[in-house]
């Protein structure tokens, strides 16, 4: 694929353009939370069981911008995965979501993929706006491998998955190109190669599901 890591890449296309994830659209948090999740359990230091977490290996150098994530869980493992996603995606404050994603943001502005600018109501948070780059330097690769003749990354089809379920392919792909990718990611899913992506799917769809389960419950209590 490219240079950028799962999580590097899901955030640049998953902000608006105030450079925020969209409060009113909690599937895109929940994407952010499972990139995170699913990126450590790549790299080999995260095992992921029915709806638990556990770490198994040291936090890679090359991740250490998901540090934060990586501590919560060691703090009391195993780590049911409601409990993440009621603490970063349905706190009072923000202030544990900016954990894991003000780390990331600060990665892109390091590589010049993304400027920080001031948002939220009282303009005190911090939003990560990709620049004239940084959208390109995931989508170009993305389309290279997933449209053209060629071998396919897990990494590649975790992270086009985890923009269709947080509905971010519809600004970069046509309608056709989003059906091509799709058929090609089933392909994938199919070959040996792609049992592991098969698993994240499934996980990923749990958190989704976790996630709008807690909002609804929200927003009944409410009411």
């Amino acid at each position: 694929m490219n240079d950028l890591s799962i999580t590097q890449s899901y955030l640049l296309c998953a902000v608006n353009d105030k450079g925020l994830l969209p409060g009113m659209r909690p599937e895109r948090g929940a994407c952010f939370l499972a990139a995170g999740l699913l990126e450590l359990r790549l790299a080999g230091c995260l095992t992921l069981e029915k709806r638990k977490v556990s770490l198994c290996a040291p936090l890679p150098a090359e991740l250490g911008y998901l540090r934060a994530l990586y501590d919560r869980i060691a703090q009391k493992q195993p780590v049911k995965v409601d409990s993440l996603v009621e603490r970063y995606l349905f706190s009072f404050s923000d202030r544990e979501l900016r954990e894991l994603l003000d780390p990331v943001g600060d990665s892109l502005v390091a590589l010049g993929l993304a400027e920080v600018r001031p948002a939220g109501l009282l303009g005190n948070q911090r939003g990560y706006v990709p620049t004239a780059r940084g959208i390109p330097a995931v989508i170009e690769p993305l389309r290279a491998e997933l449209l053209e003749d060629g071998p396919v990354t897990e990494e590649a089809a975790v992270l086009t998955i985890l923009l269709e379920k947080g509905e971010c392919l519809k600004p970069y792909f046509s309608r056709y190109e989003q059906d091509a990718l799709r058929a090609r990611l089933r392909q994938f899913a199919a070959t040996p190669e792609g049992a592991l992506v098969k698993e994240m799917v499934g996980y990923l769809e749990l958190l989704i599901g976790i996630c709008s389960s807690a909002g609804a419950a929200g927003a009944g209590g409410a009411g």
